[in-house]
């Protein structure tokens, strides 16, 4: 899988998940939107970080998806990207870089002594990989009981928890168990599979198999169809930034919008849903 397609898979994730996904990697940040994720440097090039949210902290949390073993330039490339941030937004920023693979201990150390207050957060996937809990799901299935947001956002990242040459077996196993979850009705959010069309494309080479991958993602609906869903959804960038924000910023609120609702259905109080989701009262008590 490219570098590009591994960014496009964790951003439409990161996007869907919403909190979800901040809190998988134990970070104590409540994101409220998408921010602007250009770079205007001071040599006049534009740049691109990954992704960026907006926190209710105040503070910019700046996600970077590294699938191949992270170098001092790679570190260095980020950090750079962290202090133009702040100087463009005049805010703190915390920057999350999500590796596939272990960190070399020499580039951990990068500028320690110096800059250590650009020290980034560092999460590997592998280290979330946990057999225990794949066996528990494959057991849910087995006995037909629902699944929560949590456990399908376990499913969809699995193979990225897992070492590059069996991601493609993984891929066929999670989309083996989707297709008996939607099958049998056990979680209504269709949105949530997303991210895995684009591993699909990635990583199965047979196109027969491919297809037939896909259709059990979408139920049949064309995957130009999916990608025009997703385009439309502000996740990728458009070109015209205003267009890009106010997307995302849809794409976002919506997220948020079924977060509370999932909440509100759970008992939880309307209070707390609001200041866990961003959402006023009047909005959560009209779901």
């Amino acid at each position: 899988m490219t570098h590009q397609s591994i960014d496009k898979f964790f951003k439409v994730s990161a996007i869907l998940f919403g909190q979800r996904f901040v809190d998988m990697f134990v970070l104590d940040y409540h994101i409220i939107r998408l921010y602007r994720n250009e770079l205007n440097t001071f040599g006049g090039k534009n740049y691109f970080t990954d992704l960026v949210f907006e926190t209710r902290e105040g503070v910019l949390l700046n996600f970077e998806f590294q699938d191949t073993k992270i170098k001092e330039s790679d570190l260095k490339r980020y950090m750079d990207y962290k202090v133009y941030l702040q100087c463009q937004s005049g805010k703190a920023v915390v920057t999350v870089i999500i590796c596939t693979y272990p960190i070399k201990s020499e580039v951990y150390i990068y500028n320690e002594t110096e800059t250590s207050f650009l020290k980034p957060i560092i999460r590997y996937l592998c280290d979330y990989d946990d057999e225990v809990k794949y066996l528990s799901l494959q057991n849910k299935l087995k006995n037909n009981l629902k699944f929560n947001h949590h456990e399908i956002q376990f499913l969809v990242l699995s193979p990225f928890m897992t070492d590059k040459p069996i991601r493609q077996n993984k891929i066929r196993d999670v989309c083996n168990l989707i297709e008996e979850i939607k099958t049998n009705k056990l979680f209504a959010d269709e949105e949530m599979y997303l991210p895995l069309i684009l591993a699909i494309n990635q990583y199965i080479s047979d196109e027969k198999e491919k297809t037939k991958l896909i259709e059990v993602l979408t139920m049949g609906m064309p995957a130009d169809e999916i990608y025009e869903k997703v385009m439309n959804s502000g996740i990728y960038e458009q070109g015209i930034e205003e267009g890009m924000e106010r997307g995302m910023e849809r794409g976002m609120k919506k997220g948020l919008i079924k977060t509370a609702k999932n909440m509100k259905d759970l008992g939880d109080n309307i209070l707390d849903i609001s200041k866990r989701t961003g959402l006023s009262i009047e909005e959560i008590e009209s779901l």
